[in-house]
């Protein structure tokens, strides 16, 4: 594995950060778009439906190990004669934004006397967004708390029908690093940002299965207890991973193996407090073997990628600018759709000054993201002969932008480049420069990702906000990046940048999901 070292004064307020699967501990979900299943064909019988997010939901992936909810592998140890499992789950929901979609009312016009009605969310109610914010720290009558939408929309809709709730911790997150504690996010105990009080997810949900004597399976307690007593090489055997890249785990979806694991907790938890419910289970299951690894983990259609360095000849018919900068959108931008869009991603040169945006100009719409296993940006490049020093250096007016932790923008100096191509599996190497984590007190002001572990330096004086302009720099000697933020201490990076593309690297401006940017005296100085 290579390795990234950061200097300079900044580097008392450096914080190591290693993420899964959508960007920042605080936004590792995205909303994936899914279709919903609007009806149930045989609703007789015992059903145990399932809903919540992700970490529960079935998935169609190209992975190297592709995802998968273990509400998916609960089946496994439910007597088929006995009862039906129905996963309504889905990914990137919270217990708020799930009551829009057509499962929901799949749920509500379905669930009956003697069903089931599992209950897993967390990891999304835990996010800055209006749109699936909600808040632990409320009672269960609070409108607006996490308790409060956990009670009414779905606790007290199982006991209407006299069907059996059960409520479910969060998984852990998984850390990459075996020097980093179980705590804070990982276990889902989240910190406020502006307009979201944080708190302690798990805490709610125990605290509201004794107040309305509803079982709860405490998959928190007993994931943590497994990872903390596991190194980060036993561990990574239960998730999801992109690439054959070993560094590529996701740190919060399971995969087959994984989820077949966390299955077989959560249905001998709920054995134990609902002596009903174990008699619907198959007395001689046993504990999944890591045999399911190469047996039905790993996906058999993935093909290694391969790369080509970039062509001029091969530039954006989308992006039209002058040589020898050039265009592109690429990676995890949406669907292939959006990157012709121009209200949602443009790259217009205007006077000597470069306008670039990643969602629409008002902030509401989004479009790409940066995370730890992959980024979606619009990005205006030079390539450079990787043993060629240089300096690239910009002003950024910062128009606007969405308070959210997988906005970025500024200067970027990465491995490999992509025209105008969706991706959802890139995730090489990078420096930047600029803003991230948007939604967060402070805004991150420089960053890399190497190996998909995301290091970062907290803005120190620089107020990244809208309508400042902000000078950034980025420096190349040899394998050093000396990257600059405003009046921010200088921050020292040390990186290869060849694992992809070993001849060249990429240098340029770029946007993520919605940020609206307007750059100036744009240079590129090579040595």
């Amino acid at each position: 594995m290579k390795k990234i070292f950061v200097s300079g004064l900044a580097l008392l307020f450096f914080s190591f950060s290693l993420f899964a699967f959508d960007s920042s501990i605080a936004n590792n979900e995205k909303v994936e778009k899914v279709e919903g299943i609007s009806s149930v064909k045989n609703t007789k019988g015992i059903k145990i439906y399932v809903v919540g997010d992700s970490t529960l939901s079935s998935f169609n992936d190209s992975y190297y190990y592709p995802r998968y909810g273990y509400g998916t592998r609960i089946q496994d140890y439910i007597l088929p004669e006995k009862a039906e499992v129905v996963n309504l789950a889905m990914s990137g929901r919270s217990s708020k934004s799930f009551l829009t979609e057509v499962n929901y009312q799949t749920l509500k016009d379905n669930i009956k006397k003697g069903d089931y009605l599992i209950i897993g969310f967390g990891h999304n109610d835990e996010k800055a967004e209006e749109a699936r914010y909600t808040n632990s720290n409320g009672s269960k009558e609070e409108s607006g708390s996490f308790k409060n939408c956990l009670y009414e929309n779905y606790i007290k809709l199982a006991k209407s029908r006299k069907a059996t709730p059960i409520l479910c911790t969060p998984i852990v997150r998984r850390t990459p690093n075996a020097e980093k504690a179980y705590e804070g996010a990982y276990v889902h105990i989240t910190d406020d940002v502006e307009g979201f009080p944080g708190g302690d997810y798990p805490k709610a949900i125990r605290e509201l299965g004794k107040e309305t004597k509803t079982l709860v399976v405490d998959l928190t307690k007993i994931t943590l207890e497994r990872y903390s007593k596991s190194s980060v090489e036993e561990t990574a055997k239960f998730h999801a991973q992109l690439t054959h890249r070993p560094t590529s785990v996701d740190n919060t979806h399971l995969n087959y193996y994984g989820a077949a694991v966390i299955a077989k907790d959560f249905v001998d938890s709920a054995a134990k407090g609902n002596k009903k419910f174990a008699k619907l289970l198959i007395k001689e299951a046993v504990v999944p073997s890591e045999s399911l690894l190469e047996q039905k983990a790993r996906n058999p259609a993935y093909i290694i990628p391969e790369y080509s360095a970039f062509d001029v000849s091969k530039a954006s018919e989308i992006f039209k600018t002058t040589a020898p900068w050039y265009g592109t959108v690429f990676g995890d931008c949406g669907g292939a759709e959006k990157i012709a869009n121009p209200e949602l991603f443009e790259i217009n040169e205007d006077n000597g000054k470069v306008v670039i945006h990643s969602g629409s100009k008002d902030g509401k719409k989004s479009a790409g993201k940066i995370s730890s296993s992959s980024d979606g940006i619009a990005f205006y490049f030079q390539q450079v002969d990787i043993s060629k020093d240089f300096t690239l250096t910009a002003d950024a007016k910062i128009l606007n932008f969405a308070k959210n932790n997988q906005v970025a923008f500024g200067l970027m100096v990465r491995d490999d480049v992509h025209i105008d191509k969706y991706d959802n599996t890139i995730n090489s190497d990078y420096i930047a420069v600029g803003g991230y984590r948007m939604a967060s007190t402070p805004v991150i002001s420089s960053y890399s990702r190497i190996d998909t572990a995301i290091a970062t330096v907290p803005a120190v004086s620089e107020k990244i906000v809208k309508d400042a302009v902000i000078s950034l720099s980025i420096s190349k000697k040899g394998n050093v990046y000396t990257v600059k933020c405003g009046n921010d201490p200088a921050v020292n990076y040390t990186a290869g940048l060849d694992f992809v593309d070993n001849k060249n690297i990429y240098a340029g401006l770029f946007t993520a999901r919605a940020a609206y940017i307007e750059f100036s005296n744009v240079k590129l100085t090579v040595e």
